[in-house]
């Protein structure tokens, strides 16, 4: 009766940590509940996927447009393993691979530079337990705007 006891106990215990390590939103999910808030498609970046770590997605061609209303931005759905290291790894500073302090709104930001030597500020976020967003505004400066503001609530809304 012990050993069924244990036996029971030991398989509760896997079913409970394969439970927890499962990502939390899908790709099906991401795309579809993105849509359903912005009315507007995520296009999977086979450039700035990583096979068995990210997905990365976007709106595809970038318009000005688009631009406008979304700034510029990057979804990544994270479906390996070990979700928290590539977590850890998308929100990390890319010149230092260190994780800094979040400022307001949990927001990480990271200075950057164009290939012309315009400085500007990247904005990157958690949503949900396996997706991070990386976000440039308009103005490049270290501040969000209402394009933000539109991606935050249907990010918020996506992983859901």
């Amino acid at each position: 009766m012990r050993r069924v006891a244990f036996a029971v106990a030991v398989l509760v215990a896997v079913m409970a940590t394969a439970a927890s390590a499962a990502p939390g939103t899908t790709a099906a999910q991401l795309t579809t509940r993105f849509k359903q808030a912005t009315a507007q498609k995520l296009v999977l970046n086979k450039q700035l996927t990583y096979a068995g770590h990210y997905k990365a997605y976007d709106l595809g061609v970038q318009t000005t447009a688009k631009t406008a209303r979304w700034g510029t931005f990057t979804v990544y759905l994270v479906t390996s393993a070990d979700v928290e290291a590539d977590v850890t790894d998308l929100l990390s500073d890319t010149h230092t691979g260190v994780l800094g302090t979040p400022s307001a709104g949990n927001i990480y930001w990271e200075a950057g530079a164009t290939i012309h030597g315009d400085s500007y500020w990247q904005a990157k976020r958690r949503y949900g337990q396996n997706v991070v967003v990386t976000w440039i505004g308009a103005s490049l400066a270290k501040k969000t705007d209402a394009s933000w503001k539109r991606l935050h609530t249907a990010l918020t809304k996506a992983t859901k």
